[in-house]
């Protein structure tokens, strides 16, 4: 019979992949490009070797990565599903007074911003799917254990706004929302692509909207805040959890391999 990792050389590893996601960043000058490179192939490296020498796992792949057939379906109608659920978020803010648009950026702004927010977001979602969901998921596996993965995934994912020092209420609650949700995609289908394409997807789009200095494609002005609107975001938030409900209900994560995009679908981590 193997001999499984103690639970203790799980929990070492997750906070060795944990300290290096949130603290090496801080390292660094936010606009050190080849910097963030070296961060990003540094993480998937040390990823790796705790993959294989502390878990004995067989790499990356075990942890969540594995590229099974409409993998790639999954990531396209992940991220499809995180833009329009954002931007009807911000059509509803919009519509109820959050702010006033006042124009539109100019070409030369909108496109380098969106090259980065695409780059960028999509590596700051890989490394936390993979970090909190595709990790855990493969200890919950090997130990027979999914019925857990759902709430124990939601929680680190709530809890992960400790590096942003920003934990509250409301920020644990719209956390909460997003972890169940990409979570239960990994539960089904066994991999994080679906997760990866809703979290990069959300991400991007709220990129375009603020940007990284708060200057996004449009021009906002007279921006409001207030409980009302942190409802909205939760309420709105909330949808992703039937969509991807229904979208793969009733599929494990080996028949889950052929879900590919309907024609038409009508989530920062």
């Amino acid at each position: 019979m193997e001999k499984k990792p103690a639970a203790v050389a799980w929990v070492g590893g997750f906070v060795l992949l944990s300290l290096y996601v949130n603290l090496m960043p801080r390292l660094f000058d936010a606009g050190n490009v080849s910097a963030w490179f070296a961060y990003w192939a540094g993480f998937f490296l040390l990823a790796f070797w705790v993959s294989k020498y502390v878990l004995r796992l067989d790499g990356l792949k075990q942890l969540g990565m594995q590229r099974h057939k409409g993998w790639g379906a999954n990531l396209a109608l992940g991220f499809l599903v995180g833009v329009v659920l954002y931007a009807f978020k911000y059509w509803v803010y919009y519509k109820f007074g959050k702010y006033e648009i006042a124009g539109v950026r100019e070409v030369s702004f909108i496109l380098p911003m969106l090259g980065q927010a695409l780059l960028a977001m999509f590596f700051s979602s890989i490394l936390n799917d993979i970090t909190i969901r595709g990790y855990w998921y493969a200890y919950f596996s090997r130990r027979q254990l999914l019925g857990w993965y759902l709430v124990g995934a939601t929680v680190l994912y709530a809890f992960d706004d400790f590096w942003n020092g920003s934990v509250n209420v409301q920020n644990l609650l719209f956390s909460a929302i997003l972890g169940f949700a990409f979570a239960y995609t990994v539960l089904k289908t066994g991999a994080i692509w679906m997760s990866l394409g809703l979290h990069w997807g959300g991400n991007v789009m709220f990129r375009v909207m603020y940007g990284f200095d708060g200057q996004g494609v449009l021009k906002l002005e007279h921006v409001q805040e207030g409980p009302f609107f942190d409802y909205l975001n939760l309420l709105i938030t909330a949808l992703l959890i039937p969509v991807v409900y229904f979208r793969l209900r009733g599929k494990s994560k080996n028949n889950a391999r052929s879900v590919s995009p309907p024609g038409k679908v009508v989530s920062p981590g």
